[in-house]
């Protein structure tokens, strides 16, 4: 569920987002959304019936937080009435640190099945934070989590960034020490990106730094009990991310929301839908057919799954690959080096990258399957 709405909008974020709109603004916005779910699983149940219950709900951003409670609710009884949940559904919302209240956070608890936050920290360094542009700090971090804590949600995430201009490796073992602190059961560590012409495109470290950068997070992060299970997300024992677990391993999810994307395996292929990226046309549309799936090649859908399913650390069981994509990994003309210089481990069934492998994993990807 793609929620929009930000108070800021960061330079180095490439997801759909504005920061005009007024309180007014959420009610046409969730009866648009309401409209689309409820078209979507009539389309679904008339072409494609889903042959599992749902066992995750995301909502995404913007900055979810920001949608009034009642409207949350409204939302979620939407969604119970139009599809089947498991009874372990893992339901995240997207929260940024200050817009965490004492209020707010007990609303949900009232109102609203959410049992699992996931804010964006970035970084406990006020430079860093000003330099992503981020409007919060360190103590409202801090201040978040306990709230959040005190209120029953203690299952939480924290995303941090490594690679910003001039960031050094105490500073990354720093902040993931202050994350640690706070309890959360579940720590994301992404590597800033940023495109051609962005100011600080050429501030970037350069390969080696940045290898140096998230060996030391990776480490730091084991040492507090931290699990890497996929190559930016480390999570304490049974609180790896279900909903990020089933985009790697080219499971199905249906996007809701200006900008949200769809994927379904379907015979034999991926079937992706992306939604309107534009907030009046989206408040404008009647009808999910209106956007439709749209099969990738047999081809595409192999790199696809490689690319995603390789990033879990547990790495691919390879009969289940051949089944399911129709390519025997095992033959690749590069899998012998590759496992020679250290890049990929192969104990059947299993094929996975090594730590090294991690460091690399795009170009290994592109180097197995050609």
């Amino acid at each position: 569920m793609h929620i929009p709405f930000c108070v800021h909008k960061c330079s180095y974020c490439d997801f759909y987002s504005f920061t005009r709109y007024t309180p007014a603004d959420f009610t046409p916005f969730v009866e648009a959304l309401i409209r689309e779910t409820k078209s979507a699983a009539a389309w679904l149940q008339a072409h494609r019936p889903l042959k599992t219950v749902v066992t995750s709900i995301f909502f995404g951003g913007g900055t979810p937080s920001l949608l009034p409670p009642r409207q949350l609710q409204t939302l979620f009884d939407t969604l119970a009435e139009h599809f089947e949940w498991s009874s372990q559904i893992e339901i995240t919302l997207e929260a940024n640190p200050e817009t965490i209240t004492q209020d707010l956070v007990q609303q949900w608890q009232e109102l609203t099945p959410i049992n699992r936050v996931s804010m964006g920290a970035q970084s406990f360094q006020s430079r860093y934070l000003k330099t992503l542009e981020r409007l919060g700090s360190a103590e409202k971090i801090r201040e978040a989590s306990a709230v959040l804590r005190a209120n029953g949600f203690t299952n939480f995430n924290l995303d941090l960034i490594i690679g910003i201009p001039e960031q050094s490796v105490e500073e990354i073992r720093s902040d993931i020490q202050q994350a640690v602190a706070l309890g959360p059961t579940h720590i994301s560590n992404y590597n800033l990106t940023l495109k051609p012409g962005h100011p600080l495109f050429h501030q970037l470290p350069n390969s080696d730094i940045s290898a140096d950068l998230y060996e030391a997070a990776r480490e730091a992060l084991g040492q507090h009990g931290f699990d890497q299970y996929e190559i930016s997300n480390y999570a304490q024992p049974g609180f790896e991310c279900a909903h990020n677990q089933l985009y790697w391993s080219g499971g199905d999810y249906l996007g809701l929301g200006p900008s949200a994307a769809s994927r379904f395996f379907w015979d034999g292929v991926f079937h992706h839908r992306k939604q309107i990226t534009e907030q009046s046309q989206y408040l404008q549309q009647e009808s999910f057919e209106v956007r439709p799936f749209e099969a990738t090649t047999l081809s595409e859908t192999q790199l696809e799954a490689l690319f995603l399913e390789l990033r879990r650390n547990e790495g691919i069981q390879l009969e289940l690959f051949q089944e399911k994509y129709q390519i025997d990994l095992m033959k690749s003309p590069r899998l012998a080096l590759l496992e020679k210089n250290g890049f990929l481990e192969v104990k059947k069934p299993t094929l996975r990258l090594t730590a090294k492998g991690r460091l690399l994993a795009d170009t290994i990807v592109c180097e197995l399957i050609q």
